[in-house]
């Protein structure tokens, strides 16, 4: 039979793993918010994207062909942008982002999230 300290012992393990767990859970989700500057991505996009994209809220709707980036912002997660940016496009011009710029630029179009259009 299981003695009453043993017990309490788990008890204590379990519950020392589950507050792990959680800040892990929480230091991931940070690391997936963005860490550039937002008005240097908006720069950056502007020089760079705006041929084929809408990257201001004022003129979603008005791209070419490619999505707007508020609805990108809606749809893709920091991680994914990063992880987009920093591999070869076969559908858009071969932009080769240094971690700076990426980090700026989806900054910036992770910031269009929380604007709400009229």
């Amino acid at each position: 039979m299981i003695s009453l300290k043993r017990t309490l012992h788990i008890v204590v393990a379990v519950l020392l793993a589950l507050l792990v767990l959680m800040f892990v859970r929480m230091h991931l989700a940070a690391a997936q918010t963005a860490r550039g500057n937002a008005e240097e991505g908006r720069y950056r996009t502007q020089m760079w994207c705006t041929e084929c994209h809408s990257v201001e809220p004022e003129t979603a709707g008005t791209g070419t062909f490619a999505p707007d980036f508020t609805v990108i912002a809606k749809r893709r997660s920091a991680r994914w942008l990063h992880a987009f940016l920093r591999r070869k496009h076969t559908l858009m011009p071969d932009f080769e982002f240094n971690r700076t710029q990426a980090d700026d630029v989806v900054a910036y179009i992770v910031s269009l999230k929380s604007l709400k259009r009229n």
